[in-house]
């Protein structure tokens, strides 16, 4: 059963929103180059084009799994699933904890 292409896009584009490397790359870049972003313009541009990078590598992300999944046994995607939620988990907790001091 295939899901509608438009739920798929909708779904992809909502995650843009809440993806948490988005934010973080967001906010270190605000942060080192807010003095560069003086007018209200500039930080909508800005602000416009991490959501549209961002949206663009979703969507590169559901094109390669289009053409990639069919092609994928079952026994292999369910690996592949479980290493994508290992990786997204492993990569929650090392945002969560502090750093260690150097």
């Amino acid at each position: 059963m295939r899901a509608d292409p438009a739920r798929v896009f909708v779904r992809f584009a909502a995650l843009t929103f809440v993806n948490p490397t988005t934010a973080l790359y967001f906010a270190a870049l605000t942060t080192a180059q807010g003095s560069a972003l003086r007018g209200g313009a500039a930080g909508a541009v800005f602000t416009f084009g991490v959501f549209a990078a961002s949206l663009l590598w979703q969507q590169t992300l559901v094109a390669a799994g289009g053409f990639a999944g069919p092609r994928i046994p079952d026994r292999a995607r369910v690996w592949t699933f479980r290493a994508g939620y290992g990786l997204v988990a492993g990569y929650a907790i090392t945002v969560a904890l502090p750093l260690p001091a150097l």
